[in-house]
């Protein structure tokens, strides 16, 4: 069972806590993107097929799944409910992600299988600054599911980006393209745990404090100072106040494969 308070309870269950951020300039903060996502819809079109809208990046554009990741109809289990499940499916070569209304997520997905589940489409995860840029236009999350027995198979505008991109809080984490070695993210390092208490342009948690801060949600960041650990944002269906958009974890391992883990993707155009 997935506890509520990652910062009280064994990394290994799922680990985590969301978090958006506030523009804050820092030299080791630049990425290999350059620009920032403005939140901005062009139109879906056919450049990036059904599920996905484009959103402007500073030096071009994006497209963007609309849903979290969810099983295409050829492959064998509609419902991953085990890593036995998503295994069958990726056996299966036919069998892709989709991002569609009405499905439940795909989870107990490790990084590196989020990974290559994107590429049979052509896509890849979203870094930290995408993923950031994206959630930060996200006016209301009164709608987000942060506090159910399990995910939802929809997307409502309660809990949606100004581009219509659904769920990037609460229903299921999301993998995002980064890691933290030894403690390091972009040759700088990471804080002990604790409640956010500053973060860079790409949201990555800059200084924690023993104490809740309002003004970044009273979220919680978790963080690790040894080996290789992957990045979930957004909350889970059961993270509950934990959930938010300046919350995140930076101490799973990378072959995390729970249930309130799955993924989205993107595509460069």
């Amino acid at each position: 069972m997935i506890m509520k308070k990652w910062h009280k309870t064994t990394l290994v269950v799922l680990g985590a806590i969301v978090f958006s951020s506030v523009a804050i300039q820092a030299s080791d903060i630049i990425r290999n993107i350059d620009g920032n996502l403005t939140g901005l819809a062009i139109e879906s079109g056919s450049i990036c097929g059904a599920g996905a809208v484009q959103v402007s990046l500073g030096s071009g554009v994006l497209c963007v799944d609309m849903y979290e990741a969810s099983t295409e109809e050829t492959c064998s289990i509609a419902v991953v409910t085990s890593q036995i499940d998503t295994q069958t499916n990726m056996n299966q070569t036919d069998c892709r992600a989709v991002s569609q209304s009405g499905v439940l997520p795909w989870r107990y997905v490790s990084l590196a299988q989020a990974q290559q589940l994107c590429g049979r489409s052509g896509k890849r995860l979203p870094t930290n600054d995408e993923w950031h840029s994206l959630v930060n236009t996200m006016s209301d999350q009164s709608g987000c599911i942060i506090s159910s027995s399990g995910p939802t198979d929809e997307g409502g505008p309660q809990c949606a980006t100004q581009s219509g991109i659904f769920n990037l809080i609460g229903n299921v984490w999301e993998w995002i393209d980064g890691e933290i070695v030894d403690g390091q993210y972009n040759n700088r390092s990471v804080p002990e745990s604790g409640y956010v208490a500053l973060v860079d342009s790409d949201g990555v948690v800059l200084e924690t404090s023993n104490t809740a801060e309002a003004e970044f949600g009273d979220d919680y960041a978790n963080t690790s100072q040894s080996g290789v650990k992957g990045i979930l944002r957004g909350g889970f269906y059961g993270s509950g106040d934990d959930a938010g958009i300046y919350a995140q974890n930076l101490a799973v391992p990378l072959d995390l494969r729970t249930d309130g883990v799955g993924f989205r993707c993107v595509k460069n155009i």
